[in-house]
């Protein structure tokens, strides 16, 4: 099965784009200093294509309900961009301890700091990592990623599977890009050149048409 054959490349560079654009946006506030504008945009606050995890399950003004957690937010931001390597990425994020704020929400502000280096860990990638696994069986997939969003589980033991699937995600991320480079090349559709935003914005794509499966349920 080719995974992209049917998914319109050139509206996966336009998601893209729009991701990159806010990539430029949080990095220019988080160098200007700007606490409380990098904390609203970085939650999906003030555009919700800033965070996905964070919009979808309501967490922003969660997040913000104390505003002297856009300071914790940005203090979060620093600590993402002196990481040496991926696996520091949700240590950093259970370090700091937000309230609300954890490795889904945080790994997608890691993402949009640093493309080329971070994923992110959210339902859309975790999915796309269910469907590699299982051989591009969407049943399965969607069958498995039930079981990630149990909400009786501990705080603690969230923390531990979504530690670990940060860390399993990096080779699906990987393939998904090239696949898309890939898929892009033969439609002749603009390609995006940040490795992780490129991975991030198929595996979009491909989760917002996974309804579209006979083999998804409704």
């Amino acid at each position: 099965m080719d995974l992209l054959a049917q998914v319109p490349m050139a509206e996966v560079f336009e998601h893209y784009d729009l991701r990159l654009s806010i990539h430029h946006q949080m990095t220019e506030l988080l160098h200007n200093g700007s606490i409380r504008e990098f904390a609203e945009l970085a939650l999906g606050i003030t555009d919700p294509r800033a965070n996905y995890s964070a919009v979808e399950h309501g967490l922003g003004k969660k997040v913000l309900s104390n505003p002297s957690r856009s300071k914790s937010v940005f203090e979060l931001a620093m600590g993402l961009m002196r990481c040496k390597r991926p696996s520091d990425v949700p240590s950093q994020i259970i370090e700091l301890n937000i309230p609300f704020l954890k490795i889904s929400v945080g790994s997608e502000i890691s993402m949009l700091l640093r493309p080329m280096e971070f994923w992110v860990a959210n339902v859309r990638s975790v999915w796309a990592y269910l469907l590699i696994k299982h051989a591009y069986n969407f049943q399965l997939a969607n069958e498995e990623l039930e079981l990630y969003r149990d909400g009786e589980r501990s705080s603690e033991m969230n923390y531990e599977i979504w530690w670990e699937l940060h860390r399993l995600l990096e080779t699906s991320q990987v393939h998904l890009h090239d696949l898309g480079l890939k898929e892009a090349k033969r439609q002749h559709a603009p390609i995006g050149e940040m490795r992780f935003l490129w991975a991030d914005a198929i595996a979009n794509e491909i989760y917002e048409r996974r309804q579209d499966h006979p083999e998804s349920p409704g």
